[in-house]
């Protein structure tokens, strides 16, 4: 299931041979490249969540069947040296292109460019037909034919069929939404896909990659040949990317697998449901096998927090509690763009698609084909903490950083982190007792200040809420909710939750320090809260 070393975890890499040839962790994901191949369709579509694998197993299958390199050593003990496939290694020219390198502001140069460097590696001048030779002179020429011409001339000099490999298709798209260059791209790239991907004789396939499924009217709306792989659907593909609870144990044995599901499982794909596979690298690399969000803010997280409105904050919030079942939404299996544009052209359906495909909700679908969405896990959890506070309601960083920089007054931290607390509470239908939204807004806040955070770890003689580190100070935070809305039943609960602190004794995680330990525990219900601190 895995080759290497297990100790040698590389997060920041997706080339497939620096994992083989440095002898690092490569969990075997070789079944992929046999599947591209037994595909019947010759246009392929993926869609999957960011930082589950999508990119080194695009550069596994170039790897496999670029023709000129001499690849057969580097798949040496892999699933596909055994497959009837094998027999195809080194034997396509490829043409790759990342799409997450195009600058929408100088698209049709960086496109030029890269065609040109792909022509030469397989190519000598002379080689180059008319065509393609008059689109590298011409300064002016930025014919969308000119990937066709590549591919043609491809399969005309080497007889040879060229596979088109394009990672992140939709992410010029996403990232250029509302700006001047938008629908010139989009027209761009239409004219492109069309050209080059339908009733083209010379290609061998086409395999695209991406977050999110856009609609043909977008992008492919000349294609008519697009055999579309997204998370709602069942498919073989379903476990060739990120990582299942067999592939895991398989590397850790002895894992706590518990917490593993509890912080990054239940990424649904079709009938899987499986693991983040760079949030359990990044666990499995750091020394202190913390539990702690790895899978940041990104461009599609933000994209959401601009769309979110009272119900879509309600049902998320709703969502945080985790007594609370899945909730019936709409989805759609294709999104269109000019929905995504701001929150009152995006309709529910649009919203949770694009949280759907992106990763941030996972569902469950009856047999009326009815789609229920929850939150996958904690990470996630913390991630939409994120979203709702800081992509939502605007400037609240700023207070909680002029709060933390007055903890040293100890009486007037407590008094500010009571009135940040409220407010933020304010903003949103918290409900009465569901002390796991509580802690998720404020670890969410806490940790997007760049704070080394810690939450829900084994210490003392039990598990604490949050532990906060700086290069100056600890902070100790426990949670409780009060038996009502009540002044005294949420200072009772404040000074509970301060309690716990002392008979768990939960500063034992810290070890010997000479920085200054801060001891806080919160009381809330409903939208209100207390906080009160002491120093250890």
């Amino acid at each position: 299931m895995y080759v290497g070393d297990k100790n040698r975890i590389d997060i920041s890499s997706d080339q497939f041979a620096e994992f083989i040839e440095n002898g690092n962790l490569y969990v075997d994901k070789t079944i992929f490249v046999e599947h591209v191949l037994q595909d019947a369709s010759k246009v392929l579509l993926f869609t999957r969540p960011r930082r589950m694998g999508k990119s080194l197993n695009l550069n596994t299958l170039h790897t496999f069947l670029d023709c000129k390199q001499d690849t057969v050593s580097l798949f040496k003990g892999l699933y596909i040296e055994k497959s009837p496939m094998f027999e195809q290694i080194n034997k396509h020219p490829i043409i790759f292109l990342d799409f997450k390198n195009l600058e929408p502001e100088r698209y049709r140069q960086w496109f030029k460019s890269c065609l040109k460097r792909i022509a030469k590696k397989y190519l000598e001048d002379h080689q180059i037909e008319e065509d393609l030779a008059d689109y590298f002179t011409d300064k002016d020429n930025y014919s969308t034919n000119a990937l066709l011409f590549l591919v043609q001339n491809l399969h005309t000099v080497l007889g040879l069929k060229p596979y088109i490999i394009i990672d992140e298709y939709d992410k010029p798209l996403i990232d250029s939404m509302g700006t001047p260059e938008f629908k010139d791209l989009r027209k761009w790239l239409a004219a492109l896909f069309g050209s080059s991907l339908k009733g083209n004789a010379s290609l061998g396939k086409a395999v695209l990659t991406g977050v999110t499924r856009l609609a043909k009217e977008n992008m492919f709306s000349e294609l008519n040949n697009l055999a579309v792989y997204d998370v709602l659907q069942r498919s073989m593909y379903d476990a060739d990317f990120a990582l299942t609870e067999e592939e895991l144990l398989t590397i850790e044995p002895q894992i706590e697998l518990d917490m593993m599901k509890l912080w990054y499982d239940n990424i649904r794909v079709g009938a899987a449901s499986l693991f983040n596979i760079y949030s359990v690298m990044s666990h499995l690399k750091d020394m202190d096998r913390k539990f702690r969000g790895y899978w940041t803010l990104t461009g599609n997280a933000k994209l959401l927090g601009s769309l979110m409105v009272d119900s879509r904050v309600q049902t998320i919030v709703k969502l945080m509690n985790e007594d609370c079942e899945p909730q019936m939404v709409p989805l759609n299996s294709q999104l269109i763009l000019e929905h995504l544009k701001n929150a009152s052209l995006c309709d529910d359906e649009s919203f949770y698609t694009l949280a759907v495909q992106s990763g941030y909700l996972s569902f469950d679908r009856d047999e009326f084909d009815n789609y229920r969405v929850f939150i996958p896990n904690k990470e996630i959890l913390q991630v939409w903490a994120g979203i709702i506070i800081f992509a939502r309601y605007h400037g609240i960083s700023n207070d909680l950083h002029g709060i933390f920089a007055s903890i040293n007054n100890i009486e007037l931290f407590g008094e500010k982190l009571t009135k940040y607390g409220n407010m933020v509470l304010s903003y949103n239908d918290v409900g009465g007792d569901h002390e796991r939204v509580y802690h998720a807004f404020f670890l969410g806040a806490i940790h997007s200040l760049g704070f080394d955070c810690e939450t829900n770890q084994e210490a003392g003689f039990g598990r604490f809420d949050i532990l906060i580190k700086s290069p100056m100070y600890y902070v100790l935070i426990e949670f409780k909710v009060a038996a009502s809305q009540t002044e005294m039943a949420i200072e009772t609960a404040a000074n509970k939750a301060l309690k716990q602190i002392d008979e768990k004794e939960y500063w034992h995680k810290i070890g010997d320090s000479h920085l200054p330990i801060y001891k806080v525990g919160i009381g809330c219900y409903g939208k209100r809260c207390l906080a009160k601190a002491v120093k250890h």
